[in-house]
């Protein structure tokens, strides 16, 4: 195999590599975003119960 030749497959080899890693990167972003919006979620969840507690407690909020 020609030295052009065996450059051009090094290139490849490197591209396909690099699409890979990236590919793996992007999916990994991905699933910590949809984790994160989970956890923001639930922190909503418990922050609206914990509303609903206190105003049921206590009657109105003072201002609201």
């Amino acid at each position: 195999m020609g030295l052009r030749r065996r450059r051009a497959w090094d290139q490849i080899a490197a591209t396909m590599l690099f699409r890979n890693s990236l590919r793996q990167t992007v999916h990994t972003l991905r699933a910590s975003v949809h984790q994160a919006v989970k956890v923001v979620a639930a922190l909503l969840r418990v922050a609206r119960v914990t509303a609903g507690l206190v105003e049921s407690k206590s009657g109105p909020l003072p201002g609201l």
